[in-house]
């Protein structure tokens, strides 16, 4: 357990958080690098939220249950536990926990400053015209907007009418202290062990974002001109449509969807090639992870993130959106090229890793700490 001082700076962070996710975990990361860099962390749970990763959970990190369902009843514990807990900021995950958190801190007198983390494109996460035009009216209230990609403080800019010069990017922590760890865990899947023909992964919900139909198409083109396998981890809605079209396309022996898996990063390390074919992301957690295990890279150039994180090619392929045979054409150019050098991709991971992703979070919300 890290060991604070009486006087250490606290950190809020308020959301309705399930026990296991990609937002889940990057809170996660956030608040114990806040423990390692001398800053308090508190996580309160609104509308029915759970601890999440509860198995890993740092001893030094508070968890305080607000017993909310609504924001009727969500703001005006917010306001109790502001007043309570005096925290130098409060840090809002979720749309909802984010108006919470805004009218709470504006209400309470306590002057807490509210920063909203901003994870996908509001046309996406907060669909209701009423919540929009709500959005609209609070954001701007917040004492800044921090977009986990550039594409994504666009959009808020212009989907929310916040100031731009309000809006701090700042990447997820993906890249965690023991990704390296990770990276060399255990690979089980026959096909990666077998090393020929090589073996494309992809891996996602099962849904209509991710197009891996037209992932799939690109895999038929693919075999015309090579050997090669794919695999798509992940589970969804759409897996009996996508298991008819790689048969009707006449791949389906070649392609395996086995579900959802502890820990991809290993499989990303033994695959020949990640492919990324979504029509919209926030910023691309898996790419920034296959990324990290130094295989080869082909993404649509969609919004927002693939184009950041490759650095607009340079550590990887892009492809427009919903084009089959770029795509097809990219894997097969990709899977003739060498493997990145490990020089490569450690500079490329530099702005995804989490202790400097912490101190630019804690920086932004004036937060001090270690190295302050």
């Amino acid at each position: 357990m890290t060991s604070l001082p009486k006087d250490a700076p606290r950190v809020a962070v308020l959301a309705p958080l399930k026990q296991w996710g990609g937002i889940e975990r990057k809170i996660w990361t956030l608040c114990d690098e806040f423990l390692r860099l001398g800053v308090e962390p508190e996580l309160w749970k609104i509308r029915g939220g759970e601890t999440p990763y509860p198995d890993s959970l740092h001893d030094g990190l508070r968890v305080v249950d607000l017993d909310t369902r609504s924001k009727l009843d969500g703001v005006p514990a917010v306001m109790r536990q502001l007043r309570a807990a005096r925290p130098a900021a409060l840090l809002t995950a979720k749309d909802h926990a984010a108006q919470t958190g805004i009218i709470a801190s504006a209400l309470s007198g306590t002057h807490v400053p509210v920063f909203v983390k901003a994870t996908n494109m509001p046309s996406a996460s907060i669909r209701r015209p009423v919540q929009r035009y709500v959005a609209r009216m609070l954001y701007r209230r917040a004492s800044a907007v921090i977009a986990n990609s550039a594409g994504v403080a666009d959009a808020v800019a212009d989907e929310l009418h916040v100031p731009r010069s309000r809006i701090s990017v700042i990447f997820n922590p993906t890249i965690t202290r023991n990704f390296e760890h990770r990276v060399h865990g255990p690979v089980r899947h026959p096909w990666l062990l077998e090393g020929d023909p090589p073996v494309i992964l992809a891996a996602g919900r099962f849904t209509p974002q991710k197009d891996f139909g037209m992932l799939l198409d690109a895999f038929a083109r693919l075999r015309q001109w090579r050997a090669a396998r794919l695999i798509v981890l992940g589970e969804g809605p759409g897996r009996e449509e996508l298991e008819d079209r790689a048969r009707d396309l006449g791949v389906a022996e070649y392609c395996d969807l086995p579900g959802v898996v502890d820990d991809p990063v290993p499989m990303m390390r033994a695959a020949s090639l990640f492919a990324l074919s979504s029509r919209h992301e926030g910023l691309v957690n898996v790419l920034i992870e296959a990324l990290g295990s130094g295989t080869r890279l082909v993404s649509t150039d969609c919004p927002s993130g693939p184009s950041e994180i490759l650095d607009n090619g340079r550590f990887g392929r892009l492809v427009p959106v919903g084009d089959s045979e770029a795509l097809a054409r990219a894997m097969h150019e990709s899977l003739s090229q060498p493997r990145p050098a490990a020089e490569t991709v450690q500079k490329a991971c530099d702005p995804f890793r989490a202790e400097p992703v912490a101190r630019a979070y804690l920086r932004t919300m004036g937060v001090p700490h270690d190295g302050w």
